[in-house]
């Protein structure tokens, strides 16, 4: 597969929970995360309760240090990178070892050296990295400029390329580190490098084109437009339903297994709460919050009612119809492979 994100043939997804039974254990599985060779994510991976993941310029140095290093040694690509204080962006296109393998590498080892050199103990990122498969043809120049105004918008630096930790630089003075490609973001913008810069610096100024934070998550998992979604789905073996699941979709799911009625949902017990965050989560990666505005809860009572019904599930075959019932009217609503 190239750079540009083409169909996703024998695509894989991470999903440990198995296919007949999504919810084994007393624990739901991780969030789908779909991984082939040839794939462009954004990578977002923040500091454990938005503590500082870099201290110094030391800490941001080992980190880029590292990341060249495992970008020869795992094979895969690195087209943008920005280091924030307490979070950093990557944009990256892996090759034959998937993404989940790359972080684990780089931020393992890491944040080894950073508790070492700090001399602290315990987790330095908050929980598993974000992970976005971008549609690289029509997205990738627009997600290389959002990931280098990270600094401007949080005031850090008055220009993208005044900021020391990030790609910016390299794309505009066409002086970075050996492992760094800027060249398949600046293609969009002509073959001739000098004219290309220019153009990449006047649309990284201004306004024209798609803003990436506009561009739509499907499933909260893909960003991309419906062909691409549907190219990737349909490559994938291992997919159980829809990418593209909204709130409204999941309120009709929930009324139709369970038989309520719109006024219902306030009084629904426990269980039907814990059961629709769960399905909407493993389906669509709903966050609990939204599923709490359903219910008109509080998340508090949503996360109560998640821990109730995971402690429940293996011993009820009752309550693992119910989750399977929901899971598949989820998968129905939508685009499936």
């Amino acid at each position: 597969m190239n750079g540009g994100n083409g169909p996703a043939v024998g695509a894989v997804v991470a999903n440990p929970g198995g296919r007949d039974n999504p919810y084994a254990g007393k624990t739901v599985s991780r969030p789908l995360r779909l991984e082939f060779e040839g794939a462009v994510y954004h990578v977002i991976a923040r500091g454990n309760e938005r503590r500082a993941i870099f201290r110094d310029a030391h800490d941001r140095q080992r980190y880029l240090d590292r990341l060249g290093c495992y970008a020869g040694r795992l094979a895969f690509v690195v087209y943008a990178y920005c280091l924030m204080p307490n979070h950093v962006h990557l944009t990256v296109r892996t090759g034959p070892v998937p993404l989940s393998r790359i972080m684990l590498a780089l931020h393992g080892t890491y944040a080894q050296d950073f508790n070492r050199r700090h001399r602290r103990v315990g987790h330095l990122f908050q929980g598993r990295y974000k992970a976005f498969l971008v549609e690289a043809e029509e997205y990738l120049a627009c997600l290389v400029r959002y990931i280098h105004l990270n600094p401007v918008r949080a005031r850090l630096a008055s220009t993208a390329s005044a900021y020391p930790w990030s790609s910016a630089r390299a794309y505009s003075k066409g002086r970075g580190p050996l492992w760094l490609d800027t060249a398949a973001a600046l293609s969009r913008f002509g073959q001739d490098r000098r004219r290309a810069v220019a153009a990449y610096e006047a649309f990284l100024s201004g306004k024209e084109g798609p803003r990436y934070e506009d561009v739509e998550a499907r499933g909260a998992l893909i960003k991309g437009g419906h062909d691409f979604v549907a190219r990737v789905v349909r490559g994938s073996a291992e997919w159980h339903g829809r990418v593209d699941v909204s709130i409204d979709d999941v309120a009709r799911c929930v009324a139709m297994v369970f038989r309520l009625g719109p006024d219902d949902f306030r009084h629904a017990e426990w269980r039907i709460r814990g059961l629709t965050a769960l399905a909407a989560r493993e389906v669509a990666r709903v966050p609990l919050c939204r599923t709490a505005g359903i219910f008109l809860k509080h998340e508090t009572t949503i996360v109560k009612d998640v821990r109730r019904v995971e402690a429940r599930l293996e011993q009820s075959p009752a309550l693992r119809t119910e989750a399977a019932r929901l899971r598949r009217a989820l998968a129905d609503s939508g685009i499936q492979r």
